[in-house]
């Protein structure tokens, strides 16, 4: 059974950057829930919820990879820091795909039991992303 720590460097692995899908409820708990998600902070809840959501971002961002730089734990927690980049080369969001390569940072922190991650929360640069993207425009002035 991987620690909370393996949890997050596996599922950033194998859920996101692998695309394999069939490991979301292995690693997410059928009731678990992942919180401030999207650019407008939702959250997902069990492994059904959170495939439509990567099925969505990937739409938009295909070549969507993360890099986990640092895991801390402490008994059933973990704190992840990552990097992501990605061309927004699909329509979705409310927005057509503009070609443009955008990188963000963000934190991951998750609480796990019995083997499986069963909350979980996410700090990541939605302004970057937004912008970027033109699903908002920076202020001008």
């Amino acid at each position: 059974m991987p620690s909370p720590g393996e949890m997050i460097r596996l599922w950033y692995e194998e859920v996101w950057n692998q695309r394999d899908a069939g490991k979301i409820p292995r690693y997410l708990a059928p009731d678990g829930i992942i919180h401030a998600l999207d650019v407008a902070g939702d959250s997902a809840q069990g492994p059904e919820a959170f495939r439509a959501f990567q099925q969505q971002l990937l739409q938009s961002f295909p070549d969507l990879h993360f890099t986990v730089h640092d895991v801390i734990e402490n008994g059933d927690w973990a704190a992840g820091r990552w990097s992501a980049e990605a061309t927004h080369t699909g329509d979705g969001f409310g927005v057509n795909a503009t070609g443009e390569p955008v990188r963000f940072t963000g934190m991951s922190m998750v609480r796990a039991s019995g083997g499986q991650i069963v909350e979980a929360w996410n700090e990541w640069d939605r302004i970057r992303l937004a912008t970027t993207c033109r699903m908002v425009m920076p202020a001008s002035g």
